[in-house]
């Protein structure tokens, strides 16, 4: 990496700090992510009105103390999901069996049998990066995860390589269909992370979320009709500290005769239950909301 000149020396320095706290014990670790979280969070303020204003979006009833005490729990669950991937870097598979814990393995178990083949889509909510390789390590068949690009290939090539430790593949969705085809030919699990907002000029699908117009990819519901796929949904909740519980939901299963837009239907829906019930853990230091659908349209 050192000599790759598409990486910057601010991004080599990142790389090389994530290193060294990947040496850390995990508790260690925490102690840094809370430290931060005063720092950044308390002090700097930074990001705190991204926070803040999506929250006034999605809960406009709720009492403004409510909302101050998720703001500052999300802020700080984001630093620790963020020490947790560095971490990871060293995890064993045994600590990794006991700290993300699958209660249905089963049905996806039993949709593979039936179609050889499952898309598993999840949401930022919890540990998506855990999540990612206890699936790996746990699922009865190879998994597959579809990621959008980063504009730091240095901290790309890091993260992809500690996300593939146990058995896992990464591949970038921009040209992913021919790799896709070519995986999906024996018993497989696609995983995608599917709640991020596309660009102004990217395709999207649009409906009610979180009290807003809201627009989301809908690769999605292609994927999973043009490969024939079962569309299950990944429930990730906090336990506690360090550790997590997934629960699998199944949303449909080919042969699709459902109408276009149904199945992104049901899984947004499923990605606002998640999030009302744990509104902790979602990302809201991301700019979910950066245009409104009326201004596209009067272009």
């Amino acid at each position: 990496m050192s000599t790759d000149p598409s990486v910057k020396p601010g991004e080599r320095l990142l790389v090389t700090l994530i290193r060294a706290l990947g040496r850390l014990p995990l508790p260690a670790l925490y102690l840094f992510a809370d430290s931060l979280h005063l720092l950044l969070y308390h002090v700097i303020r930074l990001e705190r009105k991204v926070i803040e204003g999506n929250l006034r979006r999605a809960f406009p009833d709720m009492p403004p103390d409510r909302r101050a005490r998720i703001a500052a729990a999300s802020y700080r669950n984001t630093l620790r999901v963020v020490c947790e991937a560095i971490h990871a870097r060293r995890m064993s598979a045994g600590e990794l069996r006991r700290r993300v814990r699958f209660d249905n393995p089963e049905l996806l178990d039993e949709l593979l049998e039936r179609h050889g083949k499952v898309l598993a889509v999840a949401a930022h909510q919890g540990n998506w990066e855990w999540l990612e390789m206890a699936s790996s390590l746990c699922m009865s068949a190879p998994l597959a995860t579809l990621y959008k690009p980063l504009n730091h290939p240095g901290i790309e090539a890091l993260l992809n390589h500690t996300r593939e430790r146990f058995g896992g593949r990464m591949i970038a969705a921009q040209r992913a269909l021919p790799r896709l085809l070519r995986f999906t030919r024996e018993r497989s699990i696609v995983a995608v992370l599917a709640d991020q907002g596309p660009q102004p000029h990217e395709d999207k699908y649009w409906t009610r979320f979180l009290n807003q117009d809201t627009a989301f990819y809908p690769g999605v519901e292609r994927l999973a009709r043009l490969l024939e796929m079962p569309l299950v949904f990944t429930h990730v909740t906090r336990v506690k500290r360090g550790y997590y519980r997934v629960r699998f939901e199944l949303l449909g299963e080919p042969p699709w005769q459902s109408p276009e837009g149904e199945l992104m239907e049901r899984y947004v829906r499923a990605v606002e239950r998640q999030v009302l019930a744990h509104p902790e853990d979602w990302l809201w230091a991301y700019r979910r909301w950066k245009y409104r659908r009326e201004d596209l349209l009067n272009r």
